[in-house]
């Protein structure tokens, strides 16, 4: 299956190396998201049309899987995971493809929205 990063597991951020073992299928892909930092070191989405956030696509191995969900604080439980997991359809220059995406469950998390969509970006700004 395909996951849709867009935070500390894009390449360079500090949580990429979860993804030793994935192979990068698409960069600068955009999904209708809102995009907030949690003032905890990593960002949040939620899907909302009318909102864009940019990523990338990594064709994931089966054994990643796990690794991933122990980080995004995933088990299954909404009501008590840090996110979900969510498929959407992204646009890619080969056609359209579904893909899974992290989203926020704990909305205390949305703590300051980040209107470009884009983490790199945001954190570059903020280290100025």
């Amino acid at each position: 299956m395909k996951l849709f990063v867009y935070g500390t597991l894009l390449r360079g951020e500090s949580n990429h190396h979860v993804l030793e073992g994935a192979t990068l299928l698409f960069e600068g892909i955009k999904i209708q998201a809102k995009m907030y930092d949690t003032n905890i070191g990593y960002p949040a989405i939620e899907l909302e049309e009318g909102s864009t956030i940019v990523g990338e696509v990594y064709e994931i191995q089966e054994y990643i899987w796990s690794s991933l969900d122990a980080l995004e604080g995933y088990t299954g439980n909404p009501l008590t995971d840090m996110y979900s997991k969510e498929i959407v359809k992204v646009e890619t220059n080969e056609g359209l493809i579904e893909v899974i995406v992290y989203t926020i469950c704990d909305v205390s998390m949305k703590s300051v929205l980040i209107p470009s969509g884009n983490w790199i970006e945001y954190r570059s700004s903020l280290i100025r």
